[in-house]
């Protein structure tokens, strides 16, 4: 079973599906030098990029609080999380030697604080590297995410320089640690290494290792962590990992993805149905997030979304039945999310029909028509028959 600090960074993931350049060099910062924002901002900007950039063995200052680390989860719930005092007791206590989960939060930090073209200039000045450009300090940003996560399961790390990290072949660093340490449990952080495996190797399109991309996915499956799951469909849901196995025809990727996916909605199930039995109050934001994010999912890269929304009323059922209203508007509204997105007219009535026999369903299915007919106006095929259908559903009463 897994425990502790199941991924326990799921929610910093660098977004790297904007890489491309804005700018093809330093630029000065727009703000005069003279003006208490531009100095402001250059300050900080060389105090968190020497954070950063530090070299080997540095310490921080105790001032510095927000670069620790205090949180912590685990992987075997959808709707319940835990922060373990025990780790935030041991990780206050100590010694502020300069982590890479420090650094990475210091380039968050920076980027959130301290305008473009100052991070730029400072990097520049103070000689972390040169030729400096977006496409570096996406690399920068990616690679001290990637150094963190190794460096918190206790793995080894090729360098201990962050410019060195981030040129490295992210593919082939990931096949090391699988032929290492894959293939199995680890310590307590199944979950995190195979989503870190994942990450490394959809880093670079042009070379993605689909056949540990499957292993990830297969292992993961293995052991069931729900929590992982959600977070690599929305990986590769979110890459260019599934486009790219579609326009490859990698029709192995596509079915293993979905076989995911349709392991994450029967690990829901049984959660939800194992709770309504043990009369286990459930919490109603973390549900509806869930729900919401699997929605997206399945409307994103699966190809029969019209079996999660017959599975969402199903639970939706069960949940009204047992007086849990709150949690079977979640599952309601997740069908109807689904239901939106289709785009086969057929299909879409037949949501429709599932939909409608819950009051709920109504509500839910009037907002999000005009969502469908937005995104349906692009489809001259389909949008007059979906608006025709449209018309006819909306004259009825609930």
């Amino acid at each position: 079973e897994e425990f502790g600090d199941e991924n326990i960074h799921c929610n910093i993931m660098v977004d790297r599906s904007n890489a491309q350049t804005k700018t093809k060099g330093i630029k000065q910062s727009s703000q005069k030098d003279g003006c208490f924002e531009g100095h402001l901002a250059l300050e900080h900007a060389r105090e968190l990029l020497g954070v950063v950039f530090a070299g080997q063995g540095s310490t921080v200052a105790s001032t510095c609080g927000f670069l620790l680390d205090e949180y912590n989860s685990s992987d075997n719930s959808f709707l319940s999380g835990s922060v373990n005092s025990t780790v935030i007791e041991d990780v206050r206590s100590k010694n502020k030697a300069l982590s890479f989960a420090m650094r990475h939060r210091a380039l968050r930090v920076a980027s959130i604080l301290c305008p473009h073209d100052v991070i730029l200039r400072v990097i520049l000045e103070e000689g972390y590297a040169t030729g400096v450009c977006d496409d570096h300090l996406n690399k920068y940003a990616f690679g001290s995410f990637v150094a963190m996560e190794i460096e918190a399961m206790g793995l080894p790390l090729p360098h201990s320089d962050l410019v060195q990290l981030s040129e490295m072949h992210f593919p082939s660093f990931a096949r090391t640690i699988w032929r290492n340490h894959g293939g199995g449990s680890y310590q307590g952080f199944t979950g995190r290494l195979h989503l870190i495996l994942l990450e490394l190797c959809v880093s670079d399109r042009d070379s993605i290792d689909w056949e540990l991309l499957i292993l990830v996915f297969k292992e993961l499956m293995r052991f069931e962590l729900p929590r992982s799951l959600i977070l690599a469909s929305e990986c590769v849901a979110k890459s260019e990992a599934f486009e790219s196995a579609i326009s490859q025809n990698r029709e192995d990727v596509i079915l293993c993805v979905e076989d995911a996916v349709n392991t994450i909605v029967r690990l829901l199930g049984h959660e939800i149905r194992s709770n309504l039995s043990g009369g286990i109050e459930m919490n109603v934001p973390q549900c509806s997030s869930t729900v919401d994010r699997i929605a997206t999912i399945v409307c994103s890269i699966h190809n029969n979304p019209l079996l999660f929304v017959s599975e969402f009323t199903d639970l939706a059922h069960e949940c009204s039945e047992r007086g849990h209203r709150e949690i079977c508007k979640c599952f309601i509204e997740g069908a109807s999310s689904i239901s939106s997105h289709l785009v086969d007219p057929s299909a879409y009535s037949k949501a429709l029909n599932i939909i409608r026999q819950y009051g709920e369903g109504y509500e839910c299915i009037q907002r999000n028509l005009s969502v469908l007919k937005t995104q349906q106006s692009k489809d001259s095929i389909c949008s007059e028959a979906i608006e025709s259908f449209e018309m006819a559903f909306t004259n009825r009463v609930p």
